[in-house]
């Protein structure tokens, strides 16, 4: 479990969170909204593009079980390009072969690993910085609130890596999970991602949650 974690949003709202532990939960699609403010809006959010390029690949015997470690045949299985047995001398020349991800909709509440002015100038009107003290109660009392609104599996805390969303394919699955992603361009947020899935297949928006409790697991932070 992290040690430091940071919320950054205007007074009002902070303010809401210490007095009565009112708190915002948001989606992941809709952080895909426009509308929302620099620094969270991403029409990308919970997408990526894996790929594979084949220049030139000579299969001798499909039979034969030491092709399996070559990339290029482990990529034409993992991709489904082509279902290859029981055949000889095969050729591939130029081929590309990809993969797109759009993850299902969760609910996510975003904080920051970091504590600075820097910081909160990357989220558009923030003026005011929150810290979680006890993480672990603050999130367990934060999910039983909201199962008390709609059933869901808290996922954790992860860490945001800030990377391209088009990957080239490692060899051995598909690397980082597209609701961790961000562009590079926000890598100053250090952002940290909580996460709930949820149970009913059915389709979910932000939600307003208040719980008092909350009050006791946050401190006002002077930047």
């Amino acid at each position: 479990m992290y040690k430091r974690m940071y919320r950054y949003s205007t007074q009002r709202y902070n303010s809401s969170l210490l007095a009565m532990g009112i708190i915002r939960v948001g989606t992941l699609h809709d952080f895909r909204r426009m509308e929302h403010k620099k620094g969270i809006a991403d029409p990308q959010e919970g997408k990526k593009i894996v790929s594979h390029r084949i220049d030139q690949l000579h299969i001798a015997d499909t039979e034969d079980s030491n092709i399996k470690s070559n990339i290029d045949v482990r990529a034409l299985e993992a991709f489904r390009a082509v279902k290859m047995s029981n055949s000889k001398n095969i050729t591939f020349e130029n081929v590309a072969l990809s993969k797109s991800f759009d993850e299902p909709d969760c609910f996510i509440l975003c904080t920051s690993k970091m504590c600075s002015k820097e910081t909160m100038s990357q989220f558009e009107g923030a003026d005011s910085c929150v810290e979680v003290v006890e993480i672990e109660s603050f999130y367990r009392v934060l999910t039983d609130t909201l199962n008390s609104i709609t059933p869901v599996i808290f996922r954790g805390i992860h860490e945001v890596i800030y990377q391209n969303r088009k990957e080239h394919w490692n060899g051995q699955d598909w690397g980082r999970h597209p609701a961790l992603i961000k562009e590079t361009e926000f890598k100053k947020q250090d952002e940290l991602r909580a996460i709930w899935q949820p149970r009913l297949n059915k389709p979910i928006s932000p939600v307003i949650l208040g719980n008092y409790r909350l009050v006791a697991f946050c401190r006002n932070v002077s930047i």
